[in-house]
């Protein structure tokens, strides 16, 4: 066997990580990986600098190294880190900020803009805006000093609108009914596949929050801009604007390329721009570091007993059981037993002081909903537990963060949907239009209750309806022991409505605004610790632990194609259905622009 290959004599798990590895460190050519999770030489400035950070897309949370074939690009967890480097170097004389195809809700929007913020108070920050929606140029206009507009972009600041896709009509077209139930007046989470439009109660609801947001939208722009309020109004009514008429209207200060500004600030300043600000040199990566990767032995394995703040993301749909998932993309979502299993570490490991729960979710199931909650009471029990809402934390979202200690909102977060839906899609006559018919033996009344070819008889209604009005019931409970308040008070603000972050504050659903900074900082403050520092946690896995994990798995071929189904938000309520008849889903398949 002398001279083989090494790959060819390892086994065969083995071979197939190793092929891979080489594959793909071959192909990157730069075993540099920083603690975000990217690569590149950070060559030492000859003097003062100015940095761009470029900000596009729908920025993550937190950056996921692991996920294959995935590009690393800029989470919000890496922009605070590098705006907080920025601030402390003294050599960064000004930073500028490129927005493009910026893509977050408001809530989420409005904490990257304090970000922005704390660094404008100490260094010249501009915002370069390639083109920009309502959300993007509201935080622009709210935090940045200085707005340059593209040449041939614009302002589409239009006003807020919020519109929801309904499918009953294409649903009857296909023989599909969506035989659905729902505890809660406003608990409109089904209206999407059983009407054409909004119910009353639905519009109410959604009137009431745009309202409220849009208040907060004009007031920024008027105290950012320095104009009043009924002048905004006005622009408004007049949007969309040219680069140009943007100008002339004030409501940026110039308009320049993103090439263009760049090229006078390396003129400016000695030490030129850095568009890789904070990305290190590449380490050089001999064969011990090979098998290291190869063996799993990554930093998540280490044994860490500094002092920490332990941040738990909860993102993405609530589900039951555990994560099967797979290997290209960081698709996110919820799995109670993975959640808990994070929860009980935390609980049972005395380097953490207290736990952030940073909740961005719009629920799932009730069942794994009510299993998490008792897992959070455990551990408040323990140490404290803060909740930090992102855009969304509705239903089970919501029914997860009032068992927390303390809960933080956005102004802008949409939460609440206190209510239950619950049913089944029926495929029968769809599939008797294609051919597809059913037969079947059936022992018991409501044996064929959960069947997809036909709807739910009366009695069967009542067996549903009876199980979501227990399920509503224990909601109630649960809000009314979490936040102290009575349970005839939780009442009046359930139904299944929603409310924005500020709604939720004076009805006391959530007990201050304010961002994850904020939470981190209560968090210090309930457990009586000072500088500590706030990880995730557990660590991130490694690229290779993750894909090893993935190969020992289900066929590679199965993963690759559970990658690239195509379908999201607007089906996740058909997938819960399937493996749950009650769930904790909020209504948040509208979008607001």
């Amino acid at each position: 066997m002398r001279g083989t290959p090494f790959l060819i004599r390892m086994s065969k798990k083995y071979s197939i990580i190793g092929m891979l590895s080489f594959f793909i460190l071959g192909c990157t050519c730069d075993f540099g990986l920083d603690s975000f999770g990217q690569s590149n030489a950070e060559s030492k400035p000859g003097g003062p600098i100015a940095v761009v950070f470029h900000l596009d897309g729908a920025m993550p949370h937190y950056t996921d190294s692991a996920a294959l074939l995935q590009e690393p690009g800029m989470s919000q967890e890496k922009f605070e880190k590098l705006m907080k480097k920025a601030r402390q170097d003294i050599l960064v004389q000004e930073i500028i900020l490129h927005f493009s195809a910026f893509q977050m809700g408001f809530a989420r929007t409005q904490e990257i803009g304090e970000i922005i913020a704390r660094t404008a108070k100490e260094k010249p920050v501009t915002c370069v805006l390639e083109a920009a929606d309502n959300k993007s140029y509201w935080m622009a206009a709210s935090v940045c000093p200085k707005i340059i507009l593209a040449p041939a972009g614009g302002l589409d600041i239009i006003g807020l609108s919020m519109e929801s896709v309904y499918l009953k009509e294409l649903l009857d077209k296909l023989g599909i009914q969506a035989d659905m139930l729902a505890v809660g007046k406003y608990k409109s989470a089904a209206e999407n596949v059983t009407r054409n439009d909004m119910s009353a109660d639905a519009r109410e609801a959604a009137e009431s929050l745009l309202k409220d947001i849009n208040n907060r939208f004009i007031s920024a722009i008027a105290t950012g801009r320095k104009i009043n309020k009924e002048k905004v109004i006005q622009l408004i009514d007049s949007g969309p604007y040219t680069a140009v008429d943007a100008k002339k209207h004030g409501l940026v200060d110039e308009v320049d390329s993103i090439a263009t500004v760049m090229n006078k600030l390396s003129k400016k300043y000695k030490g030129g721009v850095r568009a890789d600000y904070g990305k290190k040199p590449p380490k050089e990566m001999d064969f011990s570091d090979l098998m290291k990767l190869l063996s799993g032995g990554g930093a998540s394995h280490a044994n860490d007993d500094t002092p920490k703040i332990a941040i738990i993301p909860a993102i993405g749909s609530i589900n039951s059981g555990k994560n099967a998932g797979g290997m290209l993309s960081g698709s996110q979502a919820v799995y109670d037993i993975e959640l808990i299993d994070f929860l009980q570490k935390a609980a049972a490991d005395e380097s953490v002081k207290a736990v952030v729960l940073h909740i961005d979710s719009p629920g799932g199931s009730a069942l794994a909903s009510d299993n998490i909650w008792e897992a959070i009471r455990i551990v408040a029990a323990e140490k404290p537990v803060v909740a930090s809402m992102g855009d969304v934390a509705a239903s089970g979202g919501y029914y997860i963060a009032s068992a927390a200690d303390f809960i933080y909102a956005g102004d802008n977060t949409i939460t609440g949907s206190i209510g239950v839906v619950g049913g089944k899609m029926v495929l029968g006559d769809g599939l008797n239009h294609i051919g597809v018919h059913s037969d079947a033996i059936r022992l018991g009344k409501n044996a064929g209750m959960m069947s997809p070819f036909q709807p739910f008889t009366e009695t069967e209604q009542k067996v549903i309806l009876r199980s979501m009005e227990t399920i509503y019931e224990l909601f109630l409970k649960r809000v009314s022991e979490g936040r102290s308040l009575k349970t005839e008070t939780v009442r009046k603000y359930a139904e299944g409505r929603i409310w924005t972050g500020a709604q939720a504050k004076k009805y006391k659903l959530v007990d201050e605004l304010g961002s994850i900074t904020d939470a981190i900082k209560k968090a210090k403050e309930l457990a009586d610790v000072e500088g500590v520092e706030a990880v995730l946690y557990p660590p991130p896995k490694t690229f290779m632990e993750t894909l090893g994990e993935q190969l020992t798995g289900d066929d590679v071929r199965i993963q690759l194609a559970r990658e690239f189904e195509s379908s999201r938000r607007a089906l996740e309520l058909g997938a819960l259905l399937k493996r749950e008849t009650v769930l904790t889903f909020c209504p948040y398949v509208f979008s607001i622009e």
